[in-house]
C-alpha cells in the first residue's frame, strides 16, 4: 500500500495581464501556496490554495506556516489505499483544527493528497464527490471594475464567445454602477442573465436602494450585498428582494452554511474550493445547501492556476450549480503552471478533466520559476530544505 513519503511546500507569485478590481481589493498578481506530495510508489500529486486575508483572514505566510507545522506532518507516513479512509483521514485533520482552519493551506494539502492518491489508485478526484450528471461544465463571464469602454468591449467579447451569463462587480459608487450595468445590459442583450456582486460594499439600506435602482436592468441575482458579519442585514435583504441573494464572504465554512440555511439568510451559497478549505469541505457546504433547498454557485478565487481550476470543474460537474465561475487561464494569467487548456470554449463549455487525480499536468519548471520551495518534509518530520 502506498504511503506519503515526501511533501514539498511551495509558494508562487502569478502576474496578471491586467488589474482585477472589486469592492474589496484590486490586484495585478496573486501569491498562491502549493503542495507537491510524493507517495512510496512514485505517484506525485499537486495542490493549490489562494489565501485571501479580506475573505478568511488567512495570509500567504500564515498558510505556509500552517502547512509546515500542522497539516503536512499529519499526513507524512500515512498509507493511502482505501478511498473512504483517505477522506476520513483528511476530515480528521481538518476537524482537529476546525476553529482555526487555514483554508487555503488545507485546500493545497487536500488537493495534493487526492491528486496523488487518484493517480496511484487510477481514480479521478470525482470519485470522492457526488456522481456526475454531465461530462462538461458551462462557465459564466465575470466582469471586474474597468472603464466603460473596456467594459463594453469585454461584454462584447463574452457575447461573441456565446457566454450568456455575466456577473458584474459593483459597489464603488451607485451612479457608476448603474452606468456600468446599463452598458453590460445593452451590449449583452435582453436575453442575457446578468447578476451583480457587491463584495460586502453596502449597508442593508444601501443594498435595498441600490437594488431598487438596478432592477430596471433586470438583474437576476445579487452576491454578498452587505458586510460578511452582517447576517441580520443579509436576511433582511433576502426577505425584501425578489432577486436571488447569494452569500459568499458570509459563507466560508460548513458552520456558516448551516447558520445561513437555518435562518434563511440567503437564497444561494457561493462555494469556492480554496475559500472553503478543499473539495471535501466544499461538498459539505453543497450538501447543506441542497438539504435546505438553496442554490449553489461554484466560484473561484481571483488568480487561481489550472490546479484549482481543475478542482472547481470537478466540483461543478458533481453538484450541478446554478452558476459557475473561474478557469480564465491565459485571459487573466500571464502564465499558467499546467499544460492543459483551462479556458472554456464556445458558449462557456469546458470538458471535465478525465484520467486519474485532478487530470491536469503541472509544469514543475514553471511552478519553480514563479516561486520557490519553502520546505521539504519527510516522515521523520524533519525539514529537508
Amino acid at each position: 500500500m502506498p504511503s506519503v513519503t515526501r511533501i514539498d511546500v511551495l509558494s508562487a507569485e502569478l502576474p496578471f495581464r491586467f488589474s482585477f478590481g472589486h469592492a474589496l481589493a484590486a490586484r495585478r498578481s496573486t501569491t498562491n501556496v502549493y503542495v507537491r506530495m510524493t507517495l512510496s510508489d512514485g505517484s506525485v500529486g499537486f495542490g493549490e490554495g489562494v489565501p485571501r486575508g479580506y475573505v478568511t483572514g488567512e495570509t500567504p505566510d500564515g498558510a505556509l506556516a500552517a502547512l509546515q507545522q500542522r497539516y503536512a506532518p499529519a499526513l507524512l507516513g500515512r498509507e493511502l489505499a482505501d478511498p473512504g479512509e483517505i477522506a476520513e483521514q483528511l476530515a480528521a485533520i481538518a476537524d482537529d483544527e476546525a476553529e482555526q482552519l487555514s483554508p487555503g493551506a488545507f485546500c493545497a494539502l487536500e488537493l495534493a493528497c487526492l491528486d496523488a492518491a487518484g493517480r496511484s489508485l487510477g481514480l479521478p478526484v470525482g470519485a470522492w464527490l457526488w456522481p456526475r450528471g454531465d461530462d462538461a461544465v458551462t462557465y459564466d463571464a465575470v466582469l471586474p471594475f474597468m472603464p466603460l469602454g473596456a467594459l463594453a468591449a469585454a461584454t462584447a467579447l463574452a457575447r461573441a464567445a456565446g457566454l450568456r451569463r455575466l456577473k458584474l462587480k459593483v459597489g464603488r459608487d451607485l451612479r457608476a454602477d448603474l452606468r456600468a450595468l446599463e452598458v453590460v445590459r445593452r451590449v449583452a442583450g435582453p436575453d442575457a442573465d446578468v447578476r451583480v456582486d457587491a463584495n460586502c460594499a453596502w449597508t442593508r439600506d444601501e443594498a435595498l436602494a441600490a437594488l431598487a435602482s438596478m432592477r430596471r436592468h433586470r438583474i437576476s441575482a445579487v452576491e454578498q450585498p452587505v458586510a460578511r458579519e452582517d447576517l441580520a442585514g443579509l436576511r433582511l435583504v433576502t426577505a425584501h428582494t425578489p432577486e436571488i441573494v447569494i452569500a459568499d464572504e458570509s459563507a466560508c465554512t460548513p458552520a456558516d452554511a448551516e447558520l445561513l440555511a437555518r435562518t434563511r439568510g440567503c437564497d444561494a451559497l457561493n462555494i469556492r474550493v480554496s475559500k472553503c478549505g478543499g473539495l471535501l469541505r466544499s461538498l459539505r457546504v453543497a450538501r447543506i445547501a441542497r438539504e435546505a433547498g438553496m442554490d449553489c454557485v461554484v466560484g473561484a478565487q481571483v488568480g487561481e492556476s489550472g490546479i484549482l481550476s481543475a478542482a472547481g470543474r470537478h466540483l461543478a460537474a458533481s453538484i450541478a450549480p446554478r452558476y459557475v465561475e473561474g478557469s480564465p487561464g491565459p485571459l487573466l494569467l500571464k502564465g499558467d503552471i499546467v499544460g492543459e487548456r483551462v479556458l472554456p470554449g464556445s458558449g462557456g463549455r469546458a470538458a471535465v478533466y478525465g484520467g486519474p487525480g485532478l487530470g491536469v499536468t503541472v509544469d514543475e519548471a514553471s511552478l519553480r520559476r514563479h516561486g520557490r520551495v519553502h520546505a521539504t518534509l519527510t516522515p521523520s518530520y524533519q525539514k529537508v530544505s
